[in-house]
């Protein structure tokens, strides 16, 4: 399933908005963290292994699509 992201900073809990999923996070882009804890949101958030998600499109911008492998 592939599913498009909005990141946002913050600390509110994933939300679905017009069709499209917003992840909040504090992390810094830096050294990737930004979206490691994306993925790690995502993944307790679908109920999957972190493994079970990557980053398809969009790596370095806000606005992302994610493929989930239920």
């Amino acid at each position: 399933m592939k599913i498009d992201v909005i990141v946002r900073h913050g600390d509110r809990p994933v939300e679905e908005i017009e069709g499209k999923v917003v992840v909040f996070t504090n992390e810094k882009r830096k050294n990737n963290r930004a979206n490691v804890d994306v993925i790690r949101q995502l993944a307790k958030y679908y109920s999957v292994s972190i493994s079970n998600i990557r980053i398809v499109a969009g790596a370095t911008r806000p606005k992302k699509t994610i493929e989930i492998v239920m």
